[in-house]
């Protein structure tokens, strides 16, 4: 019988779960849909049992460890059955948020790399929760991956990269930010200890094993936020960058230090392992575009009829430039006030004459193209460091025009792993760390992790990509200020 590591994916618009074999190769593959804007918990959880089912019927394996992922800013309070503790959104609790935010946001991104922004971060909320008497039912505060780990095996733990999204962390103690938790007189009791990344947090019992056909007894490994686990799936280390793109397409680079960003608009977060760091910059709505392109301009659901139209289209596509989501990062207050261009619907979105779909579509990935050379640009102010290439991970690096093009707008080699889902990998090789089956991730990433394609800059196209680039982004200042 096979071996592999199950990995559970609790992403934005739906759940994954895979079976990874110790050689990096996705064995079994499922997914369920759910929505981000009205996740539940209750019905997540069925979700999730009916995914891995139907995963462990597609291949028969031995299952060595469980690990998870999720969407990074997401969390779900518990009360003292386990039960989610709901809330509603409002126009109270926004002001409410900005109120924290106008007191304590500075410290909150001093210590934890982020703003506190309303209604959607855990440091802008909680605080609102607290004073309306919302949280007193609430025994645990859970990032969505710890949460299921909870339900995996009953054990309430967190790990420093994603519960630094909550603004309530401090990065370099990779513990949480005790004094500000007090300060807004937050209950301490809520905050689950914090453990290191790929550490074994307890065992799959036996009512749960039943309800997903796993073993009794296999270890749950705690994980980390999507985002990092896909850079540890490229084997993406210190001084090295890369790009998950999916709905959105964060850019980090790995650093050896906290650094924080001194116009304070990148991320700083926790990396994976002791003393390493992350600097984020991050695209905005990329992928979530090209399927909007794709559903409602195409009308198909074939994304092979989509490249083939944007690839008949000429570089530059004939002057149209399209401003549907992607954006240079900037997430310190009062957050985009003059990015007008950031999320659909936005008025004048699609400038040029051509109104071929051919040049509409093609304008579309070369915007997603020039917003992560310009995100990628702000990294590399901040920290000094030039990069000889990017790694490029997620949905969108299965498109061979789109990668191509990003290496022609950067001028610099973009390698993509040959397992895609690398976000995937990087939590199994976590699981592989903390059941011992590796000795260290270095042994680890050598046995899972593959280059798949480079894509080297084509010298014409990317002279041409340096002009168009150069329009992208003055004609982006000027329709944002407008």
């Amino acid at each position: 019988m096979s071996e592999a590591f199950l990995v559970i994916d609790a992403g934005s618009g739906s759940v994954k779960s895979f079976l990874i074999s110790p050689t990096g190769e996705i064995l079994a593959r499922s997914e369920r849909e759910w929505n981000r804007d009205n996740w539940r918990s209750d019905t997540a959880w069925t979700k999730i049992q009916e995914s891995v089912t139907e995963l462990m019927k597609l291949n028969q394996c031995k299952v060595l460890g469980i690990s998870s992922t999720s969407m990074r800013e997401e969390f779900v309070l518990l009360d003292e059955n386990g039960k989610e503790v709901s809330y509603v959104l409002s126009e109270g609790s926004e002001k409410h948020g900005y109120k924290t935010l106008e007191a304590f946001g500075e410290a909150m991104y001093l210590s934890s790399g982020h703003w506190p922004v309303p209604n959607w971060i855990a440091g802008a909320l909680l605080p609102w929760l607290q004073e309306s008497g919302q949280l007193e039912n609430a025994e645990h505060m859970l990032m969505i991956s710890d949460w299921v780990n909870y339900k995996l095996c009953g054990e309430i733990a967190t790990e420093g990269s994603s519960s630094c999204e909550t603004s309530l962390y401090n990065i370099r103690e990779n513990d949480w930010s005790w004094k500000l938790i007090d300060s807004l007189g937050l209950p301490r009791e809520i905050f689950p200890d914090s453990v290191r990344n790929g550490e074994i947090i307890g065992y799959v019992p036996n009512e749960v094993s039943d309800s997903i056909e796993i073993t009794e007894g296999t270890p749950v490994v705690i994980g980390g936020a999507d985002t990092q686990c896909g850079l540890l799936g490229m084997g993406v280390f210190k001084g090295q960058v890369g790009a998950v793109g999916g709905t959105t397409t964060p850019v980090q680079v790995v650093i050896d230090e906290p650094l924080f960003d001194p116009s304070m608009k990148t991320w700083t977060n926790n990396y994976l392992f002791d003393n390493l760091w992350i600097l984020e910059s991050n695209v905005g709505y990329t992928g979530s575009i090209v399927r909007w392109i794709r559903d409602e301009k195409l009308g198909t659901s074939d994304y092979v009829e989509l490249n083939s139209l944007a690839d008949r289209a000429p570089v530059g596509s004939d002057g149209v430039l399209s401003y549907l989501g992607p954006h240079l990062f900037d997430n310190s207050p009062p957050y985009w006030s003059v990015d007008k261009l950031g999320d659909l619907p936005v008025p004048s979105t699609i400038i040029g004459k051509n109104n071929d779909i051919s040049c509409l579509t093609r304008s579309v990935i070369e915007a997603n193209c020039y917003g992560v050379k310009a995100n990628l640009n702000q990294l590399q102010d901040i920290v000094n460091l030039d990069f000889d290439y990017l790694w490029f991970c997620g949905g969108n690096s299965k498109s061979d025009l789109w990668m191509q093009i990003q290496a022609d707008v950067l001028g610099m080699e973009v390698r993509v792993p040959m397992v895609h889902d690398a976000t995937a990998v990087g939590v199994a090789i976590l699981c592989g760390l903390g059941t011992d089956y590796f000795d260290n991730v270095t042994d680890a990433v050598v046995s899972m992790v593959r280059i798949g394609k480079l894509f080297e800059p084509r010298r014409l196209e990317s002279e041409a990509y340096q002009s168009h680039y150069r329009r992208w982004m003055e004609t982006r200042d000027k329709l944002s200020r407008a």
